[in-house]
């Protein structure tokens, strides 16, 4: 038999990671197989959201690694009685009321934290081994990013269990956990940014005569070709930018006018704005 994992909040993130983990292959290795629960409580604060879990599994069907998973509120210290592991997926700012309820109980488990600020020594102080990821929305779909660090209390094993869950996500990359306020926001508040590109780029076509739905469609390939040409070239981005651009071209017109509205500098300016408020989620 698999062991339990337990889940503290399942919300938009919280299912993102849910959907991953019970929708991925089985493998044929069975030390891989191992790395999987056999049933995931997912512990949400009401029957609202208890049910969004429940409606999100029905609509998948069976788990290819008969993962049962079971959608509770109001009841973590049962759930987390019952499990091996924790995903803690709480809010920030519900974080230590959650925890404290739990202190004694958590104890020498495996916390994997998705909570954004809340750094690997502060929930050390309810168990030693702690593996902190920040991912995004994009993971419900397999085509997340996630970053991980883990708490030198943490195995060997339990650093492959922890990358084998998450690996579903999408790309997973392992930095120390100094880099992880920038991950939050570089990482899971990316799709926000990019969502504004696209819907800006989508409504300059839509200003300029395209309507919207061939906009949209447009936008979203330029933007995933170029992704894909960047991925697979091995080119730097300001390499392939200025190839793109002909002397006196329509190209060099319209960077240097997003230049003189300052939208590079903006771009970096809110991506680092995001990491000091991600460092201050976790402070009292």
């Amino acid at each position: 038999m698999g062991y339990t994992l337990t889940m503290l909040g399942c919300g938009v993130m919280g299912q993102a990671i849910l959907s991953a983990i019970y929708n991925a292959p089985k493998s044929e290795d069975a030390n891989i197989q191992s790395l999987y629960p056999s049933k995931i409580i997912a512990c949400n604060g009401d029957a609202t959201a208890a049910n969004q879990v429940n409606a999100l599994i029905k609509g998948y069907g069976s788990s290819p690694n008969g993962i049962v998973v079971d959608s509770t509120f109001g009841d973590n210290i049962k759930a987390v009685k019952e499990c091996d592991v924790v995903i803690l997926g709480t809010k920030p700012f519900l974080v230590e009321k959650v925890m404290n309820e739990l202190k004694e109980v958590v104890k020498g488990k495996l916390i994997i934290s998705i909570a954004a600020g809340w750094t690997i020594s502060q929930l050390q102080n309810y168990s030693n081994c702690v593996s902190r990821i920040m991912t995004n929305t994009p993971a419900k779909y397999g085509y997340g990013c996630a970053v991980i660090a883990h708490s030198e209390e943490v195995s060997s094993h339990e650093r492959e269990l922890v990358n084998e869950l998450i690996s579903h996500v999408g790309v997973c990359v392992e930095l120390p956990e100094k880099n992880m306020d920038a991950a939050t926001s570089l990482v899971g508040s990316g799709p926000a940014y990019v969502l504004l590109m696209i819907e800006s780029m989508m409504e300059s076509g839509i200003k300029m005569g395209i309507p919207l739905n061939e906009s949209l469609k447009c936008t979203l390939q330029v933007l995933e070709g170029t992704a894909k040409m960047v991925e697979r070239s091995g080119t730097h981005p300001g390499v392939l930018k200025h190839q793109v651009c002909t002397p006196g071209g329509t190209t060099i017109a319209g960077l240097c006018k997003m230049e003189e509205y300052g939208v590079k500098n903006g771009i970096i300016k809110g991506v680092e704005e995001g990491a000091i408020v991600a460092a201050r989620l976790g402070k009292k």
